[in-house]
């Protein structure tokens, strides 16, 4: 909001430059967020409205009275002159006031004798600087005064609304379907019964709250005015204004929930200052006051709000810092004050409220920094933690790359991946219907992310750990959560097959690290699946990971129908692990042993098997013939060409790591020991590439 230095300066007496004034409202009120030469005066764009000030401190008043407080400035506000009886209107206007929810006070002012014109070069010159563009005497009155007291003013053409010969009507009520209103600024508004409208007994006359209407604004031949001064409920013109994409000075203040005994005060001073600009005489008010506001009195304890606060602050203090900001203090004892708060002031409700006031007036700087005074309790040893970290810190040191998902997923995606809804978790108020479901499989959104990194990239390596949610009845809550390990890897172009290998790979280096040695893969239990049910994973490229007789997760290349739906530009193997269940079996499993002091050996083995041998049929003639000398053997080359496919063969190539805890090994017992593993790997048939 726009405010004048020289306006405020007038209200309260202080003698702070611009430039000090800007950093003392920052520092203790209001974030000044520019500060602008202007003629002879300064421009200050304050932002109240983001310290729920609005209420009070959106007119020149508001922020004057704050200053105050804060230098110690006395106020100089003027007294209303105009004599405005309420009840003598009655041969001019009657109001209803409608529904007391949509509007609390409606206070409606005649004035008549007036003369449109042009506005006194002082108070055009103050609207510009403001932001506001001056239109004419009468309308210009109301905005000035809507700027300096924060309260909106409307200002009718009284000739122009409807009622019984001089007697005109003025009703507060919800639009009617299909009524259309043409506003001021000449733009026809479609209305429904979420909107409140100011009207006579046959049509709108302005939206309330928000904007007038042009068939009784007022015209160079207007006489006789109505000035209105009303409090709406904010939640409703808030919608009004929404619905209708229209957003004014009116709107804004009357959004933030305004006093409504402030109406009173405004449209006294607006009368004052119609009169001086344009002439006329108040005939008479009637105001509609259905729900009062009445002012709050709050115990404050000093000892309490020192001891929030940080600091001893005097109880002198307290008092005139309260007094400062417009508010009545009584004794209650030596340490407690009763304090009364203004009804302007709508932030104020608790305690806790009036320590805030009390201590950005003292001085945030002034508070002494020092530690909380607290007993320290360290923090419990978290297994869970402790794996989960483990598993991300292999992972990266194997390529991959950790990524994190968005939680939620609905019937199109699931679609994409051959997943039901049957377990899914269903949201109560989805924001949209892609995330109408909590995600009950983790493992499809890194399938999906990693889709979309092929679009630029020739291959990806992906994990992370996210929450997946089940629906299942047995659970007290009705959902099963747990954490799930996702581990994905893609390549446009390369041996077919090759990513599921350097996932399984992957996979075998996270568990190794993980101290788990008993891991093996089944893939019995999803080759046995009913081949007509569709599924996520290729049905021979895919198997369960088992530790001992354990189930921990699933892996496999994504089926090629899917990899096809997503539109990714490659293959896609991917797997997915229950973290609990492996952090409780790495707990089990966990052995630590020093390095051996002598070096190891590495030879490389190359065979040709039929495409039906697995790995682990080739790493098992490993372990049975390598004596405890072998302590590694990884797969580190798959291949495959189109005479080798007529025939149901693929070529695999092996590192063999052989080392001793006791001696240096000799190449002659390697070579020996690799014989063995030659003689017994022809024996089932394989050809030893040499």
């Amino acid at each position: 909001m726009k405010f004048s230095y020289n306006w405020l300066k007038e209200l309260a007496r202080f003698k702070e430059s611009p430039e000090k004034l800007a950093e003392l409202l920052t520092l203790r009120a209001f974030e000044v967020e520019g500060l602008e030469k202007v003629g002879d005066d300064w421009r200050l764009d304050i932002q109240v409205q983001k310290s729920n000030r609005a209420a009070d401190a959106s007119g020149h008043i508001g922020v004057a009275r704050e200053i105050a407080a804060l230098t110690g400035a006395t106020l100089n506000f003027q007294k209303r002159k105009t004599g405005m009886k309420v009840g003598s209107v009655k041969k001019y206007l009657t109001v209803n006031g409608g529904n007391k929810n949509d509007c609390r006070r409606y206070i409606g002012a005649v004035i008549d004798g007036v003369k449109v014109g042009p506005s006194p070069a002082w108070l055009s010159s103050r609207l510009a600087l403001c932001g506001v563009q001056a239109i004419n005497n009468l309308v210009d009155a109301a905005n000035y005064v809507m700027l300096e007291t924060g309260q909106p003013l409307h200002v009718f053409d009284h000739a122009r609304i409807v009622g019984k010969k001089e007697v005109k009507q003025i009703v507060v009520r919800r639009a009617k379907p299909g009524e259309r209103l043409l506003a001021l600024d000449d733009k026809e508004y479609a209305l429904s019964e979420d909107v409140l409208v100011i009207a006579d007994p046959e049509k709108p006359l302005a939206i309330a709250g928000i904007k007038g209407g042009k068939s009784s604004g007022v015209t160079a031949e207007t006489h006789t005015i109505v000035c209105e001064a009303a409090n709406f409920d904010p939640a409703v013109i808030r919608r009004a204004s929404r619905l209708l994409n229209l957003k004014t000075d009116a709107s804004m203040r009357f959004e933030h929930d305004l006093d409504p005994n402030g109406a009173e005060g405004a449209l006294r001073r607006l009368a004052d200052l119609i009169i001086a600009v344009a002439g006329g005489r108040v005939q008479g008010v009637a105001d509609v006051y259905l729900v009062r506001s009445v002012s709050r009195r709050i115990l404050f304890r000093c000892d309490y709000a020192s001891r929030l606060i940080g600091c001893e602050v005097p109880l002198a203090f307290y008092k005139k810092a309260f007094q400062g900001l417009g508010m009545t203090v009584s004794a209650k004892s030596k340490t407690q004050l009763l304090v009364g708060v203004p009804t302007a002031r709508r932030d104020i409700v608790l305690e806790e409220d009036l320590i805030e006031e009390a201590a950005r007036l003292y001085g945030y700087e002034k508070i002494p920094a020092r530690l909380p005074e607290t007993l320290f309790i360290g923090a419990t040893e978290s297994d869970e933690l402790f794996w989960e970290r483990r598993v991300c810190e292999a992972l990266r040191g194997a390529g991959c790359m950790e990524t994190f998902v968005y939680q939620f997923t609905g019937e199109r995606e699931l679609a994409e991946f051959h997943a039901g809804v049957g377990d899914c978790v269903e949201v109560a108020n989805p924001i949209s219907p892609d995330a109408r479901y909590l995600l009950a499989r983790p493992v499809i959104k890194y399938i999906k992310q990693a889709a979309d990194n092929m679009k630029h990239e020739e291959g990806v390596r992906l994990f992370g750990i996210a929450k997946s949610m089940r629906a299942v009845a047995s659970e007290l809550t009705g959902v099963r959560e747990r954490k799930h390990l996702a581990v994905v890897v893609a390549a446009r172009a390369g041996k077919a097959g090759s990513e599921f290998y350097e996932l399984k790979g992957a996979i075998d280096d996270l568990l190794d690290s993980c101290g788990i040695t008993d891991h093996w893969y089944d893939d019995a239990a999803l080759q046995s699946m009913d081949p007509a049910r569709p599924q996520m994973f290729h049905p021979y490229r895919s198997a369960e990971i088992k530790i001992g007789d354990q189930k921990i997760g699933n892996i496999g290349e994504v089926h090629p129908a899917i990899v096809e739906r997503i539109k990714s530009k490659g293959r896609i193997a991917a797997a997915e692990i229950d973290v609990e269940r492996l952090g409780q079996s790495a707990k089990a499993s966990a052995e630590y042993r020093p390095a051996s002091r002598f070096p190891a050996i590495v030879r490389d083995i190359a065979l040709v098997v039929p495409q039906r041998v697995k790995t682990d049929d080739v790493l098992q003639v490993f372990d049975e013939k390598g004596g405890g000398l072998l302590v590694d053997a990884d797969l580190f080359d798959y291949f495959e060409d189109d005479r080798m496919r007529r025939a149901g063969e693929k070529s695999i190539a092996f590192h063999l790591v052989f080392q001793s805890a006791e001696r240096t090994l000799a190449d002659k017992e390697i070579d020996a020991m690799l014989m063995s593993f030659v003689k017994e790997l022809e024996k089932s048939g394989w050809k030893v590439r040499r």
